[in-house]
């Protein structure tokens, strides 16, 4: 039995990382379309894109981490049941559960990991992404030259360019419109032809136009046309990306200790809303003025009220994230005995549907929490909760071998 239980965790393990590797890369994908936009539109420096990637990493782990441990225990048992492994310890007279033993335990110990992966490491990195995110929004997009096309990316003008040889580095048919600055009332230009150039260090562009005018209103009364044989302009395209810190943290990105500290603050503000509240309807009476003021604490009440049902359902959610690494594979070791298949397929299959059903019923009780529908326990632990019976009677039938279905059933009768 010893042997069975060593080569149960051997099998497992390398399932479980591979099952991880697999899925952080497909549920990666999605990225994928984002990070390559950065790196070709924007101008994004690849090593940028590798830290959002690598930021990213993190939260998609602690989604497949479940799943890992559910295909995991699909493939391992299935396979061991498919050999007639099972069979033949069942017939040697030692109880199947005690194959699974090894396995619980470091399921049971890997719970306390995910607590502390998803209170500190998930948190951290989601913030720094926000915030390479929000300093990338603020960047201008990389500076191409597009014929036929009106740019509007340059600081201070709009550039169309009829056509461009590039060879030559010659431009033809170009309209510089110069936008307003101050009280000057905004200019354009028209050229037939010129000159593309760069700085060397790529901070300028230079357009050196020929034969070309120059149009601006003076005031009201005045407009002014200026004929020119050469004229240059220097445009600004220097689009370094410049990062920035941003102390605000939304739930998402807070701590563990953060959260417990913004849930008990608030919990005071609450207790005080409801002190003040109490003490106006003590004194109202036909009181218009405290009346309002009641109104004013009530809304201040409902907002509190929410915030704190937010931050409770991020800390639930965290909580009941992790134990799922645990619960899945309580359903993954039942469903790879009964269904006595350990194709990596199959557990992909079964892993997959078990957790569109879970994630469908999270985000259900995660939006019920946050409108205090629910509670936040129950809102978060809801999947577990509704899941636990089938979850249980597939524990029983595979490794107890007996029905507690059928066994209330026969009671019943």
């Amino acid at each position: 039995m010893a042997l069975l239980q060593r080569e149960a965790l051997k099998q497992f393990l390398p399932t479980f990382i591979f099952a991880i590797v697999v899925l952080a890369f497909v549920l990666l994908m999605d990225r994928l379309f984002l990070l390559a936009d950065l790196l070709v539109r924007k101008g994004v420096p690849i090593a940028v894109v590798g830290e959002i990637a690598l930021y990213s990493l993190p939260f998609v782990v602690s989604i497949s981490a479940p799943l890992g441990g559910l295909i995991g225990g699909v493939v391992t048992f299935g396979r061991m049941a498919q050999d007639n492994e099972v069979a033949v310890v069942r017939a040697a007279g030692v109880p199947a559960w005690q194959m699974f033993i090894p396995v619980m335990l470091w399921g049971a110990l890997f719970c306390p990991v995910m607590v502390f992966f998803n209170g500190f490491i998930v948190p951290e990195t989601q913030h720094r992404v926000r915030n390479l995110l929000t300093d990338i929004a603020r960047k201008k997009p990389a500076l191409r030259i597009q014929e036929r096309v009106f740019m509007d990316d340059f600081p201070g003008y709009m550039v169309y360019i009829g056509a461009i040889d590039e060879r030559r580095s010659t431009i033809a048919n170009v309209v510089i419109f110069e936008r307003s600055r101050g009280n000057r009332a905004p200019a354009f230009i028209t050229a037939p032809r010129g000159l593309i150039n760069y700085t060397p260090d790529d901070r300028y562009m230079i357009l050196n136009l020929n034969n070309g005018e120059m149009h601006e209103l003076v005031n009201d009364e005045n407009y002014r046309r200026l004929v020119f044989r050469d004229h240059t302009i220097n445009i600004l395209t220097d689009d370094e990306l410049v990062r920035r810190g941003r102390e605000y943290r939304s739930h998402d990105e807070m701590f563990l200790p953060n959260l417990f500290k913004q849930v008990a603050e608030i919990h005071r503000d609450l207790q005080q809303l409801n002190w003040q509240i109490a003490e106006i309807d003590r004194d109202a009476g036909e009181n218009e003025a405290l009346r309002l003021r009641k109104d004013e604490l009530k809304t201040r009440l409902r907002y509190r009220q929410l915030e704190a049902a937010r931050s409770l359902t991020e800390v639930q959610k965290r909580f009941s994230l992790a134990f799922s690494c645990f619960f899945f594979l309580l359903f993954g070791v039942p469903v790879g005995l009964l269904l006595r298949r350990g194709g990596i397929g199959t557990g992909f299959i079964v892993g997959l549907t078990f957790f569109a059903v879970y994630y469908i019923l999270l985000l259900a009780g995660e939006n019920l929490a946050e409108n205090n529908r629910l509670t936040p326990f129950l809102g978060m632990w809801l999947p577990n909760l509704i899941l636990i019976l089938p979850v249980t009677e597939m524990m029983a039938r595979a490794l107890f071998e007996f029905s507690p279905l059928m066994m209330l059933a026969g009671k019943k009768r």
